[in-house]
């Protein structure tokens, strides 16, 4: 008598494949979206499908460099649908390449495991698009001249800022186990 295989029940299991699938999706929506050149079109699809596809080619990131680069020759506007859709594009584009690398293409996941990933996506979206709109006003060709003159004050102040904020954590960190060592 064989014992039957062991197999664990996921009660809201998706089929992991359907990160790989949607993965390949957002890359084509997003390329089909931004990309006016037909051969650099294909070659953005091809880019998409690859990563979807075999995760590892990490073609996904290579999209991510390339998207970008056809929003360069246009006028910055804050009334373009593109240049935020391309933010959020990247940014899941990301998020899915990242799921698609650990999960096989075959087999269920529980649905629960893509809820940390889309809060995380949801709440660094949220003030990027924010200060997109901002940086869009400010930059935009009847906005540039009257802005240029106190945007690299209130830039500086932001990176100062901003590194305050990651290093002074790391810095307490480091000096708490830094201590802790000599004892």
């Amino acid at each position: 008598m064989r014992a039957a295989p062991a197999s664990i029940r996921v009660p809201r299991a998706l089929p992991a494949v359907l990160v790989h699938v949607s993965l390949v999706v957002v890359t084509t929506a997003l390329s089909l979206a931004i990309v006016p050149v037909a051969f650099w079109l294909i070659v953005a699809i091809a880019l998409g499908i690859a990563a979807g596809s075999v995760p590892r080619l990490y073609t996904a990131w290579a999209l991510i460099i390339l998207l970008p680069l056809f929003q360069l020759p246009r006028d910055p506007s804050a009334v373009d649908w593109k240049p935020y859709a391309l933010l959020a594009g990247l940014h899941l584009i990301h998020v899915l390449a990242s799921l698609a690398l650990v999960l096989p293409v075959r087999g269920m996941i529980d649905a629960r495991v893509f809820v940390r990933p889309l809060c995380r996506f949801v709440i660094v979206q949220l003030p990027c698009q924010v200060l997109f709109v901002f940086l869009l006003v400010a930059v935009s060709s009847e906005w540039f001249s009257r802005a240029m003159p106190w945007l690299a004050p209130v830039g500086a102040a932001a990176l100062i800022v901003l590194a305050g904020i990651l290093i002074i954590p790391l810095a307490r960190r480091r000096g708490r186990s830094g201590s802790l060592s000599h004892h």
